[in-house]
């Protein structure tokens, strides 16, 4: 009986061994395989498809084999090839929850895909929402223990597909292989594990460390090898990034460590390191090249997040390009291209009202060292007519401990190559919070041709050469006011500009040295202690119209746009000037020279001035500032210019004295023209100008000297002043040809009708005329006598030289002698109301001889009058004789016989009747005339014989008759006029 129930039990257990074997491994793994994929579509609205399910009652092991996940159009989504569970039935129950021996995904694929419109391909995947959600407690409310001990993915696939950017860009993740050991959702547990990911474009992707989920924490380490940044752009970035990345790979490993935290995860990271190379970056669709970088070194980086901080042990990178340029609208093209960025994307972002700032603790950067080689920076400015282009080369820096919020000093250096011919150099430090720093800078050999596209707009001139060096600290504060001081010393080294229009030098030197050099920004403090010009030139030139080379050179400028009304600026504060103070210690000239050259005038007028030397000191605009000068140079080698005196900045009161010597008058021939119209044959000039001006009143002292001057032929000038320059010439002149002129000028600067130049030609016409209009006391001056030797007096009727009269020829025939080009002329005058009753008596005389001769003819003899000469007894006999036929009714004779006259018997006859009869001849005309030229014959004969005159300087003019009384006597005249 118990044989038989034994027998009845066995076959019991075997028959429900049968049917649970039956039951495991066909029935449920056959319902699973035909309700498994309906289901999966009634849940994800997906096609499903499933080629095997094999499960193992006896070993608990599951395997699912060739399945897919299709997407309405039958693109598979998701899917793998096996799947194979093995659960540990026996240590399940002893830990209360599930264990798993080995849970292996073969050959996963899953197909992410993003549409042109951006949806992604598993939006279509619906969730079927329960009433209510799957209860993963037990009873106890903990949670189900789960442990796996080996979970195994091999020879994955993750497709990315995305279609947004215009075309459709793909990239495959295989294989993608995982391995993690003792997954387990209890606490303190971790699985270690490993992944690996390769990218079909090239590149890995590999982690290794632990993992845990009660609570969630990681650590381990994640390494990228060789990973294409330019398929990355493409596929990630291109929507996001402004730029283009055409080329590079990227290598990068770090450690991290994510745990929970009650505040959130905290994350690390540490001893990460970046390697990029090759990076190429240009604008989009493969523009203008913009960073070429052969590598970049990111080392010693440490992460911590929930800390906000970052420390990276070094940063380095060499041989570096970098192309940028500006627009011809003024923008920057990299400010271009990331303005634009975010132009477009706050138009695509809806106006939201401002948010609350919230107080957020920045974030602290360190880095220990940055440090880039060989860069080269190549810019356009596209913003000028003609492109300029420069060039950085060589560019190398270093910074070191530099932190985002540490105040402490940064060292920092740098140096670079400056179009291949310049460099530049910085070597000093900084710091950031607030910004500050102070460096040593060291700029040599810049050439400033490069820069005559900044030029072109303003002047037609062209910068040949000249190069551009500086040594000096400077030391930079971002403040309310920003604070930047400089001190050093700076040159430029063979300047050559050219004019353009005339293709020949405008403005050059050899050197320019500017040392002692102390600038202070803040407080407008701009001091100089020695500015030195070695050989510098200028060409200036006056044209015909006035205008100068310099404004031929000046472009003419369109007018701004009046800026719109601002707020006017805050006033200074009290006691502070704004006002900038400008000092320069020393202004020295070494061999300067210039070309000088006025064509507005007749004659055009060129004059070279070289050799000269000197200085200028106490330059300020101190209010008590006073300049000293001394200057000296050379014209045309010959004659020496020099300038020296003081002048006050503040008050304009000055003392400065200017030195000619030895100056070739023909030089300046075009302004004697312009002024006289007179070419200059000969002479040198030495002048010695003192220029004084004192509360706005001028004083100038004028010391001329001029030798040996002739003046050329005339040239025509309907502008000329009209002067006789040749007798005013002659008569300035001393015995050795020397003309000495000392004359002042004095007027006020605060008259606006005020011109020195106007001042001086008065002065020169006034003195010319002076002596042109009276020329006998310009060469009584040279007698030291101040007689006047214009004029010669006679007595009544007389034509005989008095004594004094005489002496005054002599002088006046020594003054002649000494200067042979003057010529004399002498205007004999008679006077008729002074002359004629002096000649009155002759008159009378001639009667009397006339009668004479009348007498002689009648005795047969015959005498002209002219040659009688009357006796005493002639003369009283013919003398009552003529009376008494003019008189008869006034005379009778005494007993004697004797005349008498009938009113005054008792008188003496003969003076009365001489006096009578003088009465009735009216002034005789040809008398007076004779009498006139009888007066010049005498001074021209006494100056000529005894004087030893030439008589071919001897002039008589026309005489003349003069019918008035004058106060000054009788005198001939004189005049003085020039041989031609």
């Amino acid at each position: 009986m118990n044989r038989k129930k034994g027998l009845i039990a066995g076959l019991g257990l075997i028959a429900l061994l049968a049917i649970y074997a039956f039951l495991g491994f066909y029935l449920v793994p056959a319902l699973a395989l035909k309700k498994l994929p309906a289901l999966i579509q009634e849940e994800t609205g997906q096609q499903a498809r499933l080629s095997a399910i094999r499960f193992n009652p006896f070993k608990f092991t599951l395997t699912l084999e060739g399945f897919a996940l299709a997407a309405k159009d039958g693109k598979d989504l998701a899917g793998f090839e096996r799947l194979f569970v093995d659960l540990d039935a026996v240590e399940s129950a002893k830990l209360g929850g599930v264990v798993l021996d080995v849970i292996e995904l073969h050959n996963p694929q899953v197909n992410i895909e993003r549409r042109a419109d951006g949806a992604f391909n598993f939006a279509d995947i619906k969730t079927k929402q329960s009433e209510s959600q799957p209860d993963t407690t037990d009873s106890d409310g903990e949670s189900l223990a789960l442990l796996v001990h080996q979970i195994a993915i091999t020879e994955g696939r993750i497709g990315w597909q995305d279609a947004t950017s215009g075309q459709v860009l793909s990239e495959n993740l295989l294989p993608l292989n995982l391995s993690l050991n003792e997954f387990s959702t209890q606490a303190a547990s971790s699985a270690p594990g490993e992944l690996s990911v390769g990218l079909e474009s090239g590149g890995t992707i590999q982690w290794h460390g632990d993992f845990s989920i009660a609570p969630l924490a990681s650590k381990g380490q994640l390494q990228l090898e060789k990973i294409g940044l330019a398929r990355s752009w493409q596929l990630f970035l291109q929507q996001i990034l402004p730029v283009e990345i055409v080329n590079g790979v990227l290598g990068l490993q770090v450690d991290y460590t994510l745990a929970q935290a009650a505040d959130g995860m905290l994350t690390k990271l540490s001893n990460g390191n970046v390697e990029i190379k090759q990076l190429e970056i240009t604008e989009n669709n493969h523009g203008k090249p913009l960073v070429s970088l052969p590598a970049l070194a990111v080392n010693g980086i440490n992460v911590d997040v929930n800390q906000q901080q970052v420390e990276i042990g070094a940063v380095s990178s060499s041989d570096a390009g970098i192309s940028a340029w500006l627009q011809a609208d003024g923008v920057v093209n990299y400010q271009a291209l990331f303005a634009g960025d975010a132009a477009a994307q706050d138009v695509n972002q809806p106006t939201a009202p401002p948010a609350v700032a919230e107080e957020s603790k920045p974030w602290l950067v360190k880095v220990d060292e940055l440090a880039f080689n060989n860069y080269n920076v190549h810019f356009t400015d596209y913003s000028l007519p003609k492109p300029l282009e420069l060039q950085l080369s060589e560019l190398s820096g270093k910074v070191q401990k530099f932190s985002t919020q540490d105040s402490g000093k940064l060292p920092v250096q740098l140096s670079c190559k400056f179009n291949n011919t310049g460099g530049l150099k910085v070597d000093g430090e900084m710091s950031l919070q607030p910004f500050a720093g102070s460096w040593a800078l060291d700029i040599h050999d810049i050439n400033l041709k490069v820069f005559q596209s900044y030029l072109d707009p303003f002047l037609k001139l062209e910068l040949v050469d000249g190069d551009f060096s500086g040594k000096g600290n400077l030391q930079l504060a971002v403040a309310e006011q920003l604070q930047l001081t400089f001190q050093g010393d700076a040159n430029l080294e063979g300047l050559v500009t050219r004019d353009q229009l005339k293709n020949v030098d405008f403005l050059k030197w050899s050197n320019l040295e500017v040392s002692g050099i102390d600038i202070d920004l803040a407080k407008q403090d701009f001091k100089f202690a020695k500015v030195m010009f070695d050989r510098p030139y200028l060409r200036f030139n006056i044209k015909k119209d006035g205008k100068t080379n310099i404004d031929d050179l000046m472009l003419p400028q369109t007018p701004a746009k009046p800026a719109p009304a601002a707020k006017p600026p805050a006033k200074p504060a009290a006691g502070k000037s704004t006002e900038p103070r400008v000092s320069i210690g020393k202004i020295e000239l070494k061999e300067g020279k210039s070309d000088f050259s006025d064509y507005s005038l007749i004659l055009p007028f060129v004059a070279a001035m070289n050799s000269l030397n000197g200085e200028v000191s106490g330059f300020s605009s101190d209010k008590d500032a006073e300049a000293k000068l001394a200057l000296k140079g050379k014209v045309y080698e010959m004659a020496s210019v020099g300038i020296k005196g003081k002048y006050q900045f503040d008050t304009g009161d000055s003392d400065i004295a200017l030195n000619f010597t030895n100056m070739p008058l023909p030089l300046i021939t075009p302004y004697m023209a312009e002024f006289a119209g007179y070419r200059i044959e000969k002479g040198q000039m030495a002048l010695d100008l003192r220029y004084t001006i004192k509360q706005a009143q001028l004083a100038v002292q004028n010391k001329l000297l001029i030798d040996q001057l002739t003046l050329g032929e005339h040239v025509e000038n309907p502008n000329a002043v009209s002067l006789p320059l040749h007798l005013a010439i002659a008569l300035l002149k001393d015995a050795d040809g020397k003309i000495n002129l000392d004359f002042p000028i004095t007027g006020s600067l605060e008259d606006p009708k005020f011109s020195i130049g106007s001042l001086l030609a008065d002065v020169l016409v006034n003195l010319i005329s002076k002596v042109a209009m009276s020329p006998f006391k310009a060469l009584g001056s040279l007698l030291d006598d101040d007689k006047d030797f214009s004029a010669v007096a006679f007595a009544p009727g007389s034509a005989e030289l008095a004594v004094e009269e005489s002496a005054k020829l002599d002088q006046l025939n020594k003054a002649l002698l000494s200067k042979p080009e003057l010529t004399l002329e002498i205007k004999g005058i008679a006077y008729q109301n002074m002359d004629w009753p002096a000649m009155r008596f002759e008159a009378v005389k001639d009667v009397l001889k006339k009668m004479k001769s009348g007498e002689l003819r009648d005795k047969g003899e015959k005498v002209r009058h002219e040659y009688i000469e009357l006796t005493d007894d002639d003369y009283k006999r013919l003398l009552a004789k003529f009376f008494g036929e003019v008189f008869p009714q006034e005379m009778d004779r005494s007993l004697l016989g004797k005349p008498r006259i009938k009113a005054n018997p008792d008188s003496d006859f003969y003076p009365l009747a001489q006096q009578k009869l003088e009465g009735i001849f009216p002034p005789d005309p040809q008398r007076l005339n004779d009498l006139a030229i009888a007066r010049a014959n005498h001074i021209a004969q006494y100056l000529a014989e005894p004087g030893g005159i030439s008589k071919d300087r001897l002039y008589l003019m026309a005489t003349e008759l003069n019918q008035a009384e004058t106060a000054d006597g009788i005198k001939s005249v004189l005049s003085l006029s020039v041989s031609q």
